[in-house]
C-alpha cells in the first residue's frame, strides 16, 4: 500500500499484575497490511493491544492520583520531628474537615469537672437552695439549684446541668458524664465515676469561663476545679470517625405578599409567642382584647374552669350577672384566680358588689389585666382603649406546667384563654387600612423586641404574577423571616399561635426544623450546634460538612513520618507510571512524560535542595532521607512552598495534571500508529478469495 504504514512491531508492552491481553505472552508480533501475516484476525489483535495499552496507564495514573490525594503537609511543620499531622481517608474529603493544633496552642473545650462519685450513692449534701454564679467573657449569670434529702449524687448533678443548660445569656454546656478510668475524659481529671463537666464549643469567640458559689457551697461540695489547657502535642491515634447529621438553625419564613396590598387580615390585636432556649419555658394564657365598658355577650349563669400548676390544681367557678361588661368578667376571673376579691357590677347595674374568694390562692399562678391599645375596624388608624387577662406562672415556677381547662359554659374560650402559649408573648395590631407591608414589619418589629435571639426582619424578592390571564409578569413581593442567631446545644426556635390563628394566617406556622450535628467517634456519639467538634482536649479539630454514611479512618500521626510515608508513596506511584511510559514509548505521544515531568522541572531547585535526585534513565526520581529531613527540619515554609503550596508547589501541580489527562482521556495521548491499529482491515486468505469467487460464479 504505497504512502501507508508498514512493519510496525509492539514487542515492549508491559502489563501490571492481575492485567491480561487476550494474545498470550510473549506480545503479540503484529504486522500491518503490506507484509505479512500475525498468526490471528490483525483487527481483533490490533484493538485488544490498544484497549490493553490506555487500560495498563489508567491504572497507573489511578495509582498516582491516589498517592497525590493522601499527600498532606503538617499545620505545625515548623515544629519539626514534634510535629503532628492529620491524614484522612479519601472518603472524608467534602464530609470532615480535621487539624491538629500547634503544640502548646490548644485551648480545652472542658472548663470545669466535679469530683467524680456513683451516680447511686447519696450525695452527701444538706438539703437546701443554692446559688451560684457561672460568668463567660463578660456575661453572667446566676442560678438556684434545691437539693432534696434523699438526692443522689448523680440526681444533683443533673440539676446543675439543667440549671446551666437553661442559661439565656451563657453558652457554657453542662453535662453529667461517666470516667471509667482515670485521666480517660481529659488529663486533668484523675478520678472516676459520674462527673459534672463544663464546656464551650471550640467554635465560640468567649471561652473564659468562671464559677462561684453565691450561696451555700454547692460548687464547692462538688469538687468543681478548672480544667488546665494541655501544652503537649496531640497523641499519635487512630480513629473510626462518621458524620451522622449537620447542625441546622430553625428557620421561619412567611408566605410572600404584594407589599402595598391592603391586608384581608381582621382589624384588632392578635396574639402569639416565641420561645427559645433548651429547657421548659414559662408558659402564660392571654385574653382577647376587650372594651371594658361594653356588656358582655355571655349569658348570665355559672360558668367553670380548672386552673393547675404541676401537681395541683384547682376548680373555680364564675357567676356572670345581667348588667355585666367584659370588664366585669374579667375582673371576676382574676379575682377567682388569685384568692382575691373585686368590684363588680350588680345585676342589673345599678350598684356595686364583691365577688371572688377571701380563699388561698394557687401557688405558682398570677392572674392580671392590663389597658393595651386596640386598633379601630374603620380605618381611620384610630386605637381603642381595650383590657387583656393574663394569666402566667411567678418567680420560681417557670418551669412547672401551667394549665387553665374549660369546663362548664365555656368561659376560658369566651375570653381566648384556650391557647397556651410559651415564652415571649408578643401582641401585633392589625388596622382595617393596613397593608401587608405594614403587617410583616409590625410582626418581625415584635418578635426582635421580645428576644435578641431572633434575628427577624422582612426581605423583598421578584416573584411571577399571573394577574393578567396567561401572562407571567415579575412583581415584588415581603416575606417576613425568622432565624435563631448564636443557638445552643439542643436549642430551638418556638412559635405558637394564638385565637386569632395570625401566624396560620401568614405561613409562619411552618419551619425548617433546627438540630444538632452528630458526629461518631470510635463508638461514642459526639453533639455540636455548629458543626465544630473537638478531641484530645482541643488539640485536634473536627469540621463537619457533610455526611460519611458510614465509619470512615482518621489518624493522628507524627508529622515526620506521615510526610515520609506519604511523599514515598507519591514518587513510587510516578516512578512506575514513567516506567510503563518508557517501556511503551513507541506507543504514546512524547507530550505525556512531558507533560508529567514538567512539575518536577518548574520545582527543580527546590526540590534538589532537598534531597530529590533523577535517574538517568526515564528521569524517574529518588529521595535522600537524610537530605529531606534537614530541609524539613531547618527550613520548612520553603520545603511546604515546593511540595503543596497551590497552584505551583509539585504535589498540586501533578494533580492538576493528572485531572487533565483523566479529563481529555488517555486514548488521545496514543502515537497515530497506535491509534490506527484497532482499524487494520480484516485478512483475508486465497483460500477466501477463492470461495467468494465459487459464490458469484454459482448465482450467476
Amino acid at each position: 500500500m504505497a504512502g501507508g504504514i508498514s512493519d510496525i512491531y509492539f514487542t515492549s508492552l508491559r502489563l501490571a499484575k492481575g492485567e491480561s491481553v487476550a494474545a498470550a505472552s510473549p506480545a503479540p508480533r503484529l504486522r500491518l497490511p503490506g507484509g505479512g501475516t500475525a498468526g490471528s484476525d490483525a483487527g481483533s489483535t490490533g484493538a485488544t493491544l490498544v484497549d490493553s495499552l490506555t487500560a495498563g496507564l489508567d491504572t497507573r495514573l489511578a495509582r498516582f492520583e491516589k498517592a497525590l490525594s493522601r499527600f498532606a503537609w503538617p499545620t505545625d511543620a515548623a515544629s519539626g520531628f514534634n510535629g503532628r499531622l492529620v491524614v484522612r481517608d479519601a472518603g472524608l474529603t467534602g464530609r470532615l474537615d480535621a487539624a491538629t493544633v500547634e503544640t502548646g496552642q490548644a485551648v480545652n473545650p472542658n472548663k470545669f469537672f466535679s469530683d467524680g462519685k456513683s451516680a447511686i450513692a447519696a450525695s452527701g449534701i444538706p438539703a437546701g437552695t443554692y446559688r451560684f454564679a457561672v460568668s463567660q467573657g463578660e456575661a453572667s449569670e446566676d442560678f438556684s439549684v434545691t437539693v432534696g434529702r434523699n438526692d443522689t449524687w448523680g440526681t444533683v448533678l443533673g440539676k446543675v446541668a439543667k440549671a446551666v443548660n437553661g442559661s439565656t445569656a451563657l453558652s457554657v454546656r453542662a453535662s453529667v458524664a461517666r470516667q471509667q478510668a482515670p485521666f480517660g475524659l481529659d488529663p486533668s481529671l484523675p478520678g472516676t465515676g459520674t462527673v459534672l463537666a463544663l464546656s464551650v464549643n471550640p467554635l465560640r469567640r468567649e471561652q473564659d469561663v468562671a464559677v462561684a458559689d453565691e450561696k451555700g457551697d454547692l460548687l464547692s461540695r462538688l469538687g468543681v476545679a478548672a480544667a488546665a489547657n494541655v501544652a503537649s502535642a496531640a497523641t499519635p491515634s487512630v480513629y473510626e470517625v462518621s458524620v451522622d447529621r449537620l447542625a441546622q438553625p430553625t428557620y421561619f419564613h412567611s408566605t410572600a405578599y404584594d407589599p402595598g396590598a391592603v391586608t384581608t387580615l381582621a382589624a384588632g390585636l392578635h396574639h402569639f409567642s416565641v420561645a427559645t432556649g433548651t429547657g421548659t419555658q414559662a408558659a402564660s394564657y392571654v385574653s382577647d382584647a376587650f372594651d371594658p365598658e361594653a356588656a358582655t355577650t355571655l349569658s348570665p349563669g355559672t360558668y367553670t374552669f380548672t386552673a393547675g400548676i404541676g401537681q395541683a390544681s384547682r376548680q373555680l367557678s364564675v357567676t356572670v350577672k345581667s348588667g355585666w361588661t367584659w370588664g366585669d368578667v374579667l375582673n371576676a376571673v382574676t379575682a377567682k384566680i388569685n384568692g382575691s376579691q373585686a368590684s363588680v357590677w350588680a345585676s342589673g347595674g345599678t350598684a356595686t358588689e364583691l365577688v371572688g374568694t377571701s380563699g388561698f390562692s394557687l401557688p405558682g399562678v398570677k392572674a392580671a389585666s392590663q389597658t393595651v391599645a386596640v386598633p379601630a375596624a374603620s380605618g381611620s388608624g384610630a386605637a381603642t382603649a381595650g383590657r387583656v387577662l393574663t394569666v402566667a406562672t411567678t418567680s420560681g415556677f417557670e418551669d412547672q406546667d401551667l394549665r387553665l381547662t374549660d369546663g362548664a359554659g365555656g368561659l376560658l374560650a369566651a375570653l381566648g384563654l384556650d391557647t397556651r402559649y410559651t415564652g415571649q408573648v408578643v401582641s401585633v395590631g392589625v388596622s382595617a387600612a393596613d397593608t401587608w407591608r405594614d403587617v410583616l414589619g409590625n410582626v418581625s418589629r415584635g418578635v426582635a423586641m421580645a428576644t435578641g435571639r431572633v434575628e427577624a426582619g422582612t426581605v423583598q424578592k421578584e416573584i411571577a404574577s399571573y394577574a393578567v390571564p396567561q401572562t407571567r409578569l415579575p412583581m415584588l413581593s415581603d416575606t417576613a423571616t425568622m432565624v435563631l442567631v448564636n443557638r445552643r446545644l439542643g436549642e430551638s426556635l418556638t412559635l405558637t399561635d394564638g385565637s386569632s390563628g395570625l401566624l396560620h394566617s401568614l405561613g409562619l406556622d411552618t419551619s425548617l426544623p433546627g438540630q444538632d450535628g452528630q458526629i461518631t467517634v470510635n463508638g461514642q456519639a459526639f453533639a455540636s450546634e455548629n458543626n465544630a467538634y473537638s478531641l484530645q482536649s482541643g488539640r485536634l479539630l473536627l469540621e463537619a460538612q457533610n455526611d460519611t454514611g458510614g465509619d470512615l479512618p482518621l489518624a493522628v500521626t507524627r508529622s515526620m513520618d506521615a510526610v515520609s510515608e506519604r511523599l514515598g508513596s507519591v514518587v513510587e506511584a510516578y516512578n512506575d507510571l514513567r516506567k510503563y511510559l518508557l517501556a511503551n514509548s513507541d506507543a504514546f505521544s512524547s507530550t505525556l512524560a512531558d507533560s508529567l515531568a514538567g512539575p518536577v522541572a518548574a520545582n527543580w531547585p527546590g526540590l534538589a535542595a532537598m534531597g530529590f535526585a533523577k535517574t538517568r534513565k526515564a528521569d524517574m526520581l529518588w529521595v535522600s532521607s537524610a537530605a529531606f529531613w534537614r530541609a524539613f527540619y531547618n527550613n520548612a515554609d520553603t520545603s511546604r512552598q515546593t511540595l503543596a503550596e497551590a497552584p505551583s508547589g509539585l504535589i498540586p501541580a501533578w494533580k492538576s495534571t493528572v485531572a487533565g489527562i483523566k479529563a481529555a482521556g488517555t486514548a488521545v495521548y496514543l502515537t497515530p500508529e497506535t491509534a490506527h491499529l484497532s482499524r487494520v482491515a480484516v485478512r483475508r486468505t486465497a483460500a477466501d478469495l477463492e470461495r467468494t469467487n465459487w459464490l458469484v460464479d454459482w448465482r450467476g
